[in-house]
């Protein structure tokens, strides 16, 4: 399974606020970190905010930060949101796909919990874990998150 780059993007934003608990931080700012681009990353924030992951403060000195404490963010129940609407194969997207196999395919239910195993191996991992089983990976952000700015492609 593939992770889209809207997830992609919206895990990194995730641990970069969960490294950097005490400070705002802008989307202009992480999308500098992982040299993507700033309307691309302000989706990805909006959607986690939208979604209660993050909140953000507007004016001079705003920014983002985590609404829910890390160990409360599960990957699995993230990624399942996330990808959702993102089927594994055209057969289980809402419409049911063209495949001529689908009347009949055992291949589609196979896959489909092949999705949902992956998403279940997940759910007990949180985002304070990911931040704490790899040596060094708090370190790593908060020198990141440190860095000063770049300019940054807006489109």
């Amino acid at each position: 399974m593939q992770l889209s780059k809207f997830s992609d993007y919206a895990l990194r934003v995730i641990v970069h606020l969960a490294a950097s608990p005490d400070r705002l931080m802008s989307t202009r700012q992480i999308a500098e970190i992982h040299d993507a681009k700033y309307n691309h990353m302000a989706k990805v924030t909006g959607w986690l905010v939208s979604e209660g992951y993050a909140e953000s403060l507007r004016g001079r000195g705003g920014g983002l930060r985590l609404s829910k404490e890390p160990s409360q963010i599960s990957l699995g129940a993230l990624l399942r949101k996330l990808e959702e609407d993102k089927p594994m194969v055209e057969c289980l997207g809402a419409d049911g796909g063209t495949c001529r196999l689908s009347p009949s395919c055992g291949l589609s239910v196979a896959l489909q919990n092949a999705q949902e195993a992956f998403f279940q191996t997940l759910d007990p991992t949180t985002v304070a874990d990911v931040i704490t089983l790899s040596p060094g990976m708090a370190n790593l952000l908060n020198f990141l998150n440190d860095e000063p700015l770049r300019p940054v492609s807006s489109s």
